[in-house]
Order: C-alpha cells, then structure tokens, then sequence
C-alpha cells in the first residue's frame, strides 16, 4: 500500500458493480482500518463497458491520497480489473468469487518473495505497513531447479542459517517467518494461503501478462480463497537493502 498524501487522509478504493458487492466493501473496509484511513466507494454503471469502466477506475486509483483499490477478481470481471492491475502504480487487491468473510482485521499474510531485491523492494512498504498493523507476515520462498540450495536434502541446521539470511536480505521486520517449497511457484502459493490460514495474500509483480509471463499471479488469481493483493513492480524500481537477483547460498 502507498502513502497517503501529506496532511490527506488515505482512501482505499472500493469498485463497485451490479452484482453482490459484499465482499469487495468488507475487504475494502479491513484495509482501510489497517491503513488509518477511509473507503470511497466508486459504483460502476451498469451499461459501461469494460473498457469505460476499467479507465474510470484507473483515474480514480490515481488520484491523490489513494493507496490501493480493491475490486471482484472472479472470471466474469476479468475484462475490468485485467487491464486495472496492469496500468494501475498503486497496489490492487482482487477479491476471488469464493473468498471467504475477512475478519475484522487483517491477522495473517502470506508473502511470496522470489529471492530477488527488486521483488522485495516493490513490497516492501506494504510489508512495513502490515507488520505495523500487528500482522503476522508468512514468507514463501519456492525453489526451483536452478536454485534449490544444497542443504535442501540435508542436516537442519544449515537450513535454519540459509533461512534466517533470507529473511534478514528481503524481509528483515519483526515477526516475519519463512515457509519454503520446491517446485512451481504457480502450485504452491493458494495452497500455501489455506494451509496457513491467511487472511490475504501480497504478490509482487510485473504487471505483464503475455504468454510465458505471470505464472504464478495468473493461478493465483484462479485458486485463492482469499483477497489477493497485486503490487506493481516497475522496471525502474529503486532497490533497498541488499541483495543482487540472487537467494542467499547455503552456508559453507
């Protein structure tokens, strides 16, 4: 999530349609409480095309002292909040058809990392702004077979050091804990969510969706049970910390 103008109050806004809006005001609502501000709710008409609607919203995310937009992200709503997530610069959460009720606050994130400082750069300020919120913030890392670390098959305690390195690189805030898989990213993130039980889940991302790209927010998108925040990732993103593209080796 963005800041707020100086002496603004922060809006989140909430896009509503002509179906059940429910969902997308209560996780409007659960952000807006985390963030210290408001919703503004932006109702669209029902005979605006997609194309309207999805420029309608645009203009409203970029106006001053909005921090992010929350919107349906079930299939039927694709032509809309498609094109939202793509050219919005601030972060856009789609709320799945099948989303459960939030609680009244936000208690558990999962944050999928890809071990790069630009990916954790682009999260990092609504990382802060979570862990600020008393939100518990579940760290997955997956690898694949170019990166899998040695210790992966081996003793625990070259583990916990390779983890502890990670999360002191890309996400060094109180609380923060890493969960680790092998294999696809695109496989494991949703099911990790429900395994954890979180409340939402907070991706990086490059805001391009041409075959080949995106894997992991296109099945996301698909299988989560819970809002899924989409945080845009410009190429020209300055980096902080440290970090250079690459996960931490394993000790030794």
């Amino acid at each position: 999530m963005t800041t707020a103008h100086a002496g603004g109050t922060a809006e989140v806004l909430a896009v509503l349609g002509h179906r059940d809006d429910g969902p997308v005001t209560r996780t409007a609502e659960v952000i807006a409480r985390l963030a210290g501000g408001e919703v503004r709710p932006l109702r669209l008409a029902a005979d605006l095309s997609p194309q309207h609607a999805a420029r309608q919203v645009i203009r409203a995310l970029h106006q001053t002292g909005t921090v992010a937009g929350v919107l349906a992200g079930d299939e039927m709503s694709r032509p809309v909040w498609q094109p939202v997530a793509q050219q919005s610069a601030k972060p856009v959460v789609l709320v799945p058809a099948g989303a459960r009720r939030l609680p009244r606050r936000i208690r558990r994130v999962l944050l999928p990392l890809d071990g790069t400082a630009r990916s954790a750069a682009a999260v990092a300020e609504a990382a802060e702004r979570f862990a600020r919120g008393g939100v518990e913030l579940v760290v997955l890392h997956v690898f694949d077979a170019a990166t899998v670390p040695k210790f992966w098959d081996q003793h625990a305690h070259a583990g916990q050091a390779w983890e502890q390195e990670f999360l002191a690189r890309y996400c060094a805030l109180p609380g923060a804990r890493l969960e680790l898989r092998s294999g696809a990213a695109a496989e494991y993130v949703a099911k990790v969510a429900r395994t954890e039980q979180a409340d939402m889940i907070a991706l990086a991302w490059s805001q391009r969706l041409e075959p080949g790209r995106a894997a992991a927010v296109r099945q996301t998108v698909l299988d989560a049970k819970v809002p899924v925040m989409l945080i845009p990732m410009p190429a020209d993103l300055p980096v902080r910390g440290q970090g250079h593209g690459a996960t931490p080796p394993a000790p030794g």
